[in-house]
């Protein structure tokens, strides 16, 4: 009956946030622990985990008892053992490639899962998915950033220039956006965003490939559409950060 699925779903729902309590609670407990390595980092979760918080971790597919943990102990694991930890710890993780805190939580977690379930960790092989993901990203955003470097260089204060924006519009909204790694956008008049301005001003921030245009604006062929939110009125002066954008 009706009735006897809203409660059986009624009792899985309170089943899950008990269990999810269960485990920030003993998370808390030995929050002042920092472990220094992956295998300290299993340890403690064996240690002080209860065994049913174990059994159902572990009775679970990999990936869903891992992502279903991400903004949880995951987000502990992060703040607390990565961000704020052992230095050990995420040295062991650098020496094999892997640097964004988000793939540091998983690695911990799966292998976590892994030894519950009696299987190989293989923690290069996981470093490699990691690896193999941020590769194309890494090497896009190094193409990206020469190219912003050239357009820095090769302008000078005084100079006019175009740039041009992909525009997403959504339930009666528009705004400018940057494709970061869609090479293949192709701009389109009756759609898309150029703003045509004179170059006021040239600077970086921290870095010298970290490169700005302060630009007066001269023309937009949509004057009301904003570009990442922040409207933009033509005869004032805006900074544009040079890094993805397409400029002519």
């Amino acid at each position: 009956s009706r009735r006897d699925v809203s409660g059986n779903v009624g009792k899985t729902m309170r089943k899950h946030i008990h269990l999810l309590f269960t485990l920030l609670i003993c998370l808390t407990s030995w929050s002042q622990n920092k472990p220094g390595s992956l295998e300290e980092s299993i340890n403690y979760f064996e240690k002080n985990w209860t065994n049913n918080a174990k059994n159902v971790f572990k009775s679970k597919p990999e990936n869903d008892a891992v992502t279903e943990l991400h903004m949880t102990v995951g987000m502990w694991i992060r703040n607390s053992w990565i961000r704020h930890g052992n230095d050990s710890l995420k040295k062991q993780f650098h020496k094999i490639g892997v640097y964004h805190p988000d793939d540091i939580s998983s690695i911990i977690l799966t292998s976590l899962h892994r030894k519950l379930n009696n299987k190989e960790i293989k923690l290069e092989e996981q470093a490699k998915h990691y690896i193999d993901y941020w590769k194309p990203i890494i090497e896009q955003d190094e193409k990206s950033a020469k190219i912003a470097v050239e357009h820095y260089n090769n302008h000078k204060v005084g100079d006019t220039i175009n740039i041009f924006y992909p525009v997403d519009r959504k339930d009666n909204y528009a705004n400018a956006v940057i494709y970061e790694y869609n090479n293949e956008w192709v701009f389109d008049p009756k759609k898309d965003l150029k703003i045509t301005g004179v170059i006021t001003k040239k600077f970086y921030l921290n870095s010298e490939t970290n490169v700005f245009f302060e630009l007066k604006i001269l023309e937009k062929n949509f004057p009301n559409i904003p570009v990442l939110m922040q409207k933009m009125e033509i005869g004032e002066v805006y900074d544009f950060h040079l890094d993805k954008l397409r400029i002519e």
